[in-house]
């Protein structure tokens, strides 16, 4: 309970907010209201903020199941919940999604600089404990937007550990018509009868040494996803491209998610995707459907602001980059400088290397 020591008067009530009455204050603007009274106010909750409706349309929507309780806007209680027991774990995850942001190139850039700076200062960079990074984009087509993706890359003073692409509409066949200094690719096989909004590919450093899961890696009309193991590293590293078709039926996809989560290790796993179901619509079937899927394997979204801005249409966050190695994310968020309707995501993650006297150096960007 929050009492205030100067009056106001609450506006759906038009009655004076007398001390120690129970209130709920805008926390962008501070405006009060009685906390009986915050439904005709229409407060909302926003990205865990409690706002009254004017400052409610000036916040960008934004995903965060893991914020603490009190956000809870349907509980007729919220004001009663301390969020009291958060367990660390669902905590670090808000705080990842909370500190999920746009960057453009340049500003990305200096980010990286200042982690660079940050370790370094703090003493915690070693020669065994690296940055792997991982950049993800819906290219929608390699024969149309791969030479323009290869001309973005060149604006980050960065080399990417791993890059993920969908829609690339490309076979493995193909593959070599599309190569990236200094990467290797591997491609899946795209449905055969489809030209278009099909294949998944994934593009890793050279200085990674990786094996290709067959197991895990599928090309349904509800699912595609190519998955490879990392191999010079104290414990297993798994990266992997999912695609899910805007038409492919949801339930299907969730099953095939859970076969393939069941095979992979239960930490160190990171994958990339357009999963085509709106995290800010959540409650709409297809993103309930892939959050619980999602949770239910013990994965946690990176990504949590819009993904996918087309004129004319509301923004959705349909891209993320999962990972069930929540703890080590250090930095995640889009790129503004985008190609076609996707915006570029992408994750780092810290790391600790095998004995580098045996194994190739990780170079991952400890980031130039």
């Amino acid at each position: 309970m929050i009492c205030k020591s100067n009056k106001e008067v609450c506006g759906p009530c038009d009655k004076v907010i007398n001390i120690g009455q129970p209130i709920l204050e805008c926390e962008l603007c501070n405006v009060a209201v009685h906390t009986k009274c915050y439904k005709k106010a229409h407060y909302s909750c926003k990205n865990g903020l409690w706002v009254c409706v004017e400052c409610a349309t000036d916040i960008e929507p934004r995903y965060n199941l893991f914020f603490t309780n009190f956000s809870n806007e349907h509980s007729e209680k919220f004001y009663d919940d301390d969020g009291a027991g958060d367990d660390n774990l669902l905590a670090t995850a808000s705080s990842v999604l909370r500190g999920c942001k746009s960057y453009t190139s340049s500003e990305f850039n200096i980010a990286i600089s200042h982690l660079k700076e940050s370790a370094l200062h703090k003493g915690t960079a070693n020669k065994h404990t690296h940055t792997l990074s991982s950049l993800f984009l819906n290219l929608d087509g390699n024969s149309t937007n791969f030479d323009l993706f290869l001309v973005e890359l060149q604006r980050f003073n960065h080399e990417f550990s791993i890059i993920g692409l969908a829609e690339t509409n490309s076979s493995p066949e193909l593959k070599d018509l599309y190569c990236i200094s200094k990467y290797t690719s591997y491609y899946q096989t795209i449905q055969e009868d489809k030209h278009k909004g099909t294949g998944v590919a994934i593009y890793v450093h050279d200085s990674l040494n990786v094996d290709v899961l067959e197991n895990v890696n599928y090309s349904t009309p509800d699912i595609e996803c190519i998955f490879v193991k990392i191999t010079n590293a104290s414990k297993p590293l798994i990266y992997g491209v999912v695609y899910r078709p805007p038409n492919g039926d949801i339930d299907k996809f969730a099953e095939t998610f859970d076969k393939i989560s069941n095979a992979l290790p239960k930490e160190g796993v990171h994958i990339m995707g357009d999963f085509n179901a709106d995290l800010l619509d959540i409650k709409s079937n297809k993103a309930s459907t892939l959050e619980n899927t999602i949770l239910n394997n013990c994965f946690f979204p990176t990504i949590s602001t819009a993904t996918h801005r087309r004129p004319n249409c509301k923004a959705t966050c349909i891209d993320n980059i999962l990972t069930n190695d929540i703890e080590n994310t250090s930095l995640s968020g889009t790129i503004d400088d985008r190609i076609g309707d996707h915006i570029p995501i992408f994750e780092l993650t810290n790391v600790t290397t095998a004995n580098e006297s045996k194994k190739k150096k990780v170079p991952t960007a400890t980031l130039h």
